[in-house]
């Protein structure tokens, strides 16, 4: 068992030769390979569906935390907002496999496995969770690896195993309260399905009053449930989420900082930077300056909100 998965470690290396995410042959699924431990980073973790080869990980909000390493899985289906503990060493790297979460094929899954117990047991259950990887999740992952390194086998049986990983980790006691939110099951699952409306460009209208009319709850209402989901509020979700956006463009673009914060959202360079440096505990220019370096979040930047 030991001696397979050094030889599992050794493929993902193969994948992820340097630090940082890396592309695989796979559109959806991405490889990171980190070298340095971190503590307490903010990180607005995209949905996905993250499984460890080696190391660990802490994703730690107000209202929970998950410990992701070789015998527990990670499934976000919405972006949410964490800080980040890792484990890693330039000797021992953390080695992950992160699948982007597919809403339509969970929905298509959950269609097919028809109604289902709705409660479930922890509060912020229905945008994320994590969970034991059993071993067929482990020979589930070993293989989704091999398919990788094989142009033919990724291309013809890569759609058939990122299927699979779905429904087994949406056929449990964790993925049974996510199915539950996507179904729109509770008060609570309406709120979760207004994430795509404080998520709109920056440069759209979006009123958190209008957007907490919709579900048909008092603004009171609203905002305790929101906070219960993700452990903070609207305003600060949206925040973080424009923030994050703009670590991203400092890291891959050539924009001027305040071209950035323009683009995301803020009107004046000051309260960008001062809400910049607040946020991530250094400056917008420091953060420019630190182009492909080892980052701190394991599923990758969170898709542009222009997209």
């Amino acid at each position: 068992m030991e001696e397979r998965s050094s030889q599992l470690v050794r493929l993902v290396e193969a994948l992820a030769p340097a630090i940082g995410h890396h592309s695989t042959l796979a559109p959806t699924v991405k490889v990171l390979r980190a070298e340095h431990s971190v503590k307490a980073d903010p990180v607005f973790q995209p949905p996905c569906i993250s499984l460890v080869i080696q190391g660990r990980a802490i994703l730690s909000s107000n209202v929970n935390a998950h410990m992701i390493d070789r015998d527990h899985f990670f499934l976000a289906s919405v972006p949410a907002p964490f800080e980040l503990e890792t484990s890693a060493s330039p000797a021992v790297p953390l080695l992950t496999i992160d699948v982007e979460f597919e809403t339509p094929l969970a929905l298509e899954i959950a269609s097919a496995l028809g109604p289902r117990d709705s409660s479930y047991p922890k509060t912020n259950a229905l945008c994320c969770t994590s969970g034991r990887s059993d071993q067929g999740i482990k020979e589930l992952a070993a293989r989704i690896v091999t398919a990788l390194h094989d142009p033919a086998a990724c291309r013809i049986l890569m759609p058939g195993l990122i299927r699979e990983l779905h429904f087994h980790l949406l056929n449990n006691d964790e993925g049974l309260a996510v199915l539950a939110g996507m179904n729109g099951v509770g008060t609570r699952s309406k709120v979760l399905k207004t994430t795509d409306k404080l998520l709109k460009p920056a440069e759209a209208s979006v009123s958190i009053d209008a957007i907490a009319a919709s579900t048909g709850l008092s603004l009171s209402s609203y905002h305790s449930h929101f906070k219960a989901l993700f452990g903070c509020t609207p305003l600060e979700y949206q925040k973080a989420a424009r923030l994050h956006e703009a670590r991203s463009l400092l890291r891959s673009t050539s924009l001027s900082i305040a071209a950035i914060g323009r683009a995301v959202g803020y009107t004046g360079l000051s309260q960008f930077s001062r809400e910049f440096r607040r946020h991530f505990g250094h400056t917008a220019r420091e953060e420019s300056g630190s182009k492909n370096i080892d980052g701190p979040s394991i599923a990758g930047a969170l898709p542009s909100m222009s997209d």
